[in-house]
């Protein structure tokens, strides 16, 4: 488990700040956030308890995933796992990081997917992205559907293309979608 360069616990756009400017590395980062996993708070996570915080969404789009993760899932005693999978995504290979899921029990497996998928978008890592989306099993948010329709990179770009999720979340819309926006009396194409 990583230990935090201070004793005070920083809540999501605190551990984003501090890492932003140095005081803190990718470690820390990810032991600040994962603590919510288990259940810590803060009184800034009071206030975006029941609604979403925007403006984390738009700078920090890995730490709005842990939020809303952490929203959405029954806490973990030790989030320990969470972070050894996350090292392993830092200093090894797929199969690492692989290894260190099928560790997981998979209630909270499909959400350290999920946690993958949008840190492997967010990185370009296609190797790890490919696993996640074929594994499935967990909601795409906004912000991740939002990420993937900004790719530029070839083999992110085929790997969301040759997955289930470009299936239900089509790259080009068909051109009725700009106008058919339901109501009283949708089109009927």
């Amino acid at each position: 488990m990583a230990t935090p360069s201070s004793s005070r616990s920083l809540c999501y756009a605190e551990a984003a700040i501090a890492k932003k400017n140095g005081d803190i590395n990718e470690e820390e980062y990810c032991h600040h956030l994962f603590k919510h996993l288990a259940g810590e708070t803060h009184e800034h996570d009071i206030e975006y308890a029941t609604k979403d915080d925007y403006r984390l969404r738009r700078w920090d789009p890995f730490g709005y995933a842990v939020q809303c993760v952490s929203k959405a899932m029954e806490h973990v005693e030790d989030a320990s796992q969470f972070e050894e999978i996350f090292r392993a995504y830092r200093t090894g290979t797929a199969e690492d990081v692989i290894a260190q899921h099928d560790r997981m029990d998979e209630k909270h497996a499909k959400h350290a997917r999920r946690l993958l998928a949008m840190r492997a978008l967010l990185d370009r890592r296609a190797d790890v992205l490919r696993f996640c989306l074929g594994r499935g099993g967990f909601e795409y948010d906004d912000k991740f559907r939002e990420e993937s329709y900004s790719v530029k990179d070839r083999e992110t770009l085929a790997v969301l293309d040759g997955s289930e999720f470009r299936k239900l979340h089509p790259r080009d819309q068909p051109p009725w979608v700009a106008f058919d926006v339901g109501g009283s009396h949708p089109v009927n194409w």
